[in-house]
């Protein structure tokens, strides 16, 4: 597959989770923003207000194996303190909405934790 390609599919699947949080979130365009293929940082920007709904550093990855345990390394360098890394993965020969994240037990715990005020 072609890089352009390749990237066209990242791109499509940062897309979708932009506005799937939108959606869900009901936040504006500017909060929630999918950043340019290629540039450094995290796949999917937040704004302070998306991110004290979604304390969430994401990764995308849209190939055919499932993500590496790099895929997570890379979305925990991008983190920032209270963020919580994760991968985004859509699987081969799926729709978007079939789109699975994975995160460290312990952080999915804390998150759960948090939610649930314990």
């Amino acid at each position: 597959m072609k890089t352009a390609s390749c990237k066209a599919k990242g791109r499509l699947l940062q897309q979708h989770v932009c506005k799937k949080i939108k959606e869900i979130f009901n936040l504006p365009e500017e909060d929630v923003v999918s950043q340019p293929m290629g540039s450094q940082g995290k796949d999917v920007r937040l704004s302070a207000k998306a991110l004290d709904l979604l304390p969430l550093s994401i990764e995308c990855k849209n190939h055919k194996k499932f993500p590496s345990l790099a895929a997570l390394e890379q979305a925990k360098y991008n983190s920032k303190p209270l963020e919580t890394p994760c991968v985004m993965w859509k699987p081969p020969g799926k729709s978007m909405n079939h789109t699975i994240i994975y995160l460290n037990l312990e952080d999915f715990l804390k998150l759960m934790k948090e939610r649930n005020n314990v």
